[in-house]
Order: C-alpha cells, then structure tokens, then sequence
C-alpha cells in the first residue's frame, strides 16, 4: 500500500491556503482601502455560510420550513449577495459614522470587535451551536499513487467504491518523456513571460504579474501533456513512492479563489471604480480633491469585502461538510496572518500569503509528532514573524 507523503502534505496545503485565502482577498481589500483591521471579518464569513444554508437546505434552521431545497451554486449566489447588503447596512449605520467623527484606529478595531460579537451571537440565537451541513451531492475522492521506477514513473488511480478499493487507472512515463515533458513545459512558459513582459513604466499595469503568468502556463503545459500522453506503466516495484488525495471538491475550491482572485485584481486595475479605490488608498485627501467620491468608494469596498467573506464562508462549509457558529472566528488569525504576510496591497499578495500559511500549517502536521498537530497555527505564525523580520512590507508589493 501507497501511504501519503510531504507531497500530500503540500497539495492539502495548498487547498488550505485556498479557504484562507477566499477570506484574506476581502480583508487586503478593507485593511487597504478602509484602513480598518476588520475583526468581524471572520464572523461574516460565517454568516456568509448560514446565508447559503437558508436556501439550500433550511430545514436545518430550527425556525425555518422546509420550503425546498436550492442547489449549493444557486444557494451560494444568493447568500453572497445577500452579504454584500448586510456589508453595506453596517457599514452606513456604523463604520461610516465613526469614520466622519474622525475616530482613531483604536476605536474602529474596538467597533470591529464589537460586531463580530453581535454577528456571533445572533447566529448562536437563531440557529443553535450543532453542527449543519449543507445538501449537496457526495464527491469521491481520487488517490493519485506515484510509483518510481528505475524505467521511469508509474501512476495508478484508485477510489474506494462499495467499501472497497478499486484501481481506476494505470499508467505510466519513461524517463525521457519525463525529461522531455519538463523541458518543453519550461520552454513554453518561460516564452509566455518573455513575451508578456515589457519594460516597466509608471504606467505599467499587469493584470497577471509575468512571473507568475509564466509559471502557470508551465504547470498548465505539463498537467496537459501528462493528460495526453500516457504509455504503459514502467513497473510496479517502486524506488520511491507516494500518493496524493484529490477530489473535484478540492479543484473546485482552488479554482474558485483563484477567479475571485482574477477579477478583483482585474476590477482594482481596469474600473473607473477600481482606480477609485487605489486612489483612495493612497491618499484619500487627495483623492477628494481630484473629484473621487470617497463615502461611494468605502461603501463599494465594504459591500464587496462582504460578499469575498460569504464567498469564503460557503467554500469553507462545503470543505468542512460542517458549518458551526465559529468556523469564520478559527479563520480569522491565518487571514490575518495571509494578509499581512503576502502584503496589504494585492489581491495576489493575499492569497500568495494564504498559500504560504496553508502549506506551512499542513506540513507542520506531516512532519511534526502527532500530538503537536493542534500547534500548526502557531507555526504558520513563526513563519510569519520570521518573513517580516526580513521583509517587513510582506512578500509582495502592489502590482
């Protein structure tokens, strides 16, 4: 039997760092622009979630009927909006009042703390602390089992159906196809990132920064061909070998971020109203000079810092398969963490920084004995300390 290696370790990392990272896009963007260390972050991210819930499966509410069922995506389009609105009510009641009595940072993270404890609670008042779930079809889970070879690499997939065991694909790669699939997928991306970058300007706007287009496009080049091109198996007698567990739940959460991540970077660059909001960051003085509504802008990001948390809220409950009154609070320090790790001021530094404390957390758990396992934030935040000793803007500036 194949066991779960560091590898496995990395990749459940990174598919932490997603659900952190669904959280981190929307507090890079109040703690930018706002300039407000949101604490009830993590309590809209639960709120984001039982949103969903109402919709998708309400007879897990105790007050609610059972009025039907809708399918998780509708159900989650539905919460996500609706959360954008709760961002917009508190924000013109509350976080804008004290705004134009000029209060100090001290007040707002006190305000802030205040209505997470109110978001908690009304959850805890109206739905109860067990655990619900959300109504949504099972997804199997994929074991991808790497068996090298001295010929080359052996892949066999395998999913348990019926109780058991069962090999749903085998297949393999010699040697120099490896070799050869490596050079050309390198060879192609880093031709994509010549050919994307250009001579930096004060002008120069990159929707996807080069490095990262190139590297990306490499992956892309090399999961293809691995996907096109497959010989017979190279041996079942492995040198080494490991396996990773994946599902289309996983993919499916990792590409969600990354679209969320896509677009708010696209709206920050491209919009009338994204210039607004980087304006407005900069200096929102000056920005009111030169015509920028800022009351609109700090409404504008409030509303979609809402709806990137309800967004991270159904991921997280779809992950978990539980949803409890303080699944958004155990989020709320590795979000803080992404976000000051990566950088405030990127879409791609918050979830460059989720990454990172994803990983770290999940590798902790492979490396470290069994009974440190619930130490792993802790350790996620040494990395944290140890980066900004270095580097103490983050890891990524604005781009």
């Amino acid at each position: 039997m194949v066991d779960a290696g560091l590898l496995d370790a990395i990749v459940q990392g990174l598919i932490t760092g997603s659900i952190i990272a669904g959280g981190a896009l929307g507090l890079s963007l109040i703690y930018n622009i706002a300039e407000v260390p949101n604490f009830a972050h993590g309590d809209m991210i639960t709120i984001g979630a039982y949103l969903a819930l109402v919709f998708n499966n309400p007879a897990e509410i105790p007050f609610l009927p059972a009025f039907g069922s809708a399918p998780l995506p509708a159900a989650a389009i539905v919460g996500v909006v609706l959360a954008g609105a709760l961002g917009a009510a508190y924000e013109l009641t509350i976080f804008r009042k004290f705004r134009q009595k000029d209060a100090d940072i001290i007040t707002m993270v006190i305000v802030s703390l205040g209505l997470a404890l109110v978001l908690r609670n009304v959850v805890l008042f109206l739905v109860g602390s067990k655990n619900i779930r959300y109504e949504s079809a099972s997804v199997s889970n994929t074991n991808f089992d790497f068996l090298v070879t001295g010929a080359g690499m052996t892949v066999r997939t395998t999913q348990r159906q019926a109780g058991d065991v069962v090999t749903t694909g085998l297949w393999g790669y010699p040697w120099w196809l490896l070799a050869g699939g490596l050079i050309l997928a390198t060879a192609v991306g880093y031709g994509v990132f010549r050919a994307y970058r250009r001579e930096e300007g004060f002008d120069t706007v990159y929707l996807v920064p080069p490095k990262i287009l190139g590297t990306a496009v490499a992956i892309a080049t090399a999961i293809v061909l691995g996907a096109l091109i497959q010989l017979a198996p190279q041996g079942t007698d492995p040198i080494v070998a490991t396996r990773i567990g994946l599902s289309i739940k996983h993919l499916t959460i990792v590409g969600v971020v990354l679209a969320a991540m896509f677009a708010l970077n696209v709206a920050l660059k491209t919009t009338k109203f994204g210039r607004a909001m980087r304006a407005t960051a900069d200096n929102m003085d000056l920005a009111e000079v030169r015509g920028v509504d800022a009351d609109r802008v700090q409404l504008l990001v409030w509303v979609i810092a809402s709806m990137l948390a309800a967004l991270a809220g159904v991921l997280t409950g779809w992950f978990a398969t539980n949803l409890t009154p303080n699944m958004g609070f155990t989020l709320l320090l590795p979000i803080f963490a992404a976000v000051i790790l990566g950088g405030i001021s990127s879409p791609y530094g918050a979830v460059a920084g989720a990454m990172i404390i994803g990983v770290s957390m999940d590798v902790s758990v492979y490396l470290l004995p069994s009974h440190f396992a619930t130490y792993r934030i802790a350790v996620a935040f040494l990395i944290l300390i140890g980066v900004l000793m270095i580097k103490p803007e983050g890891l990524w500036g604005d781009v």
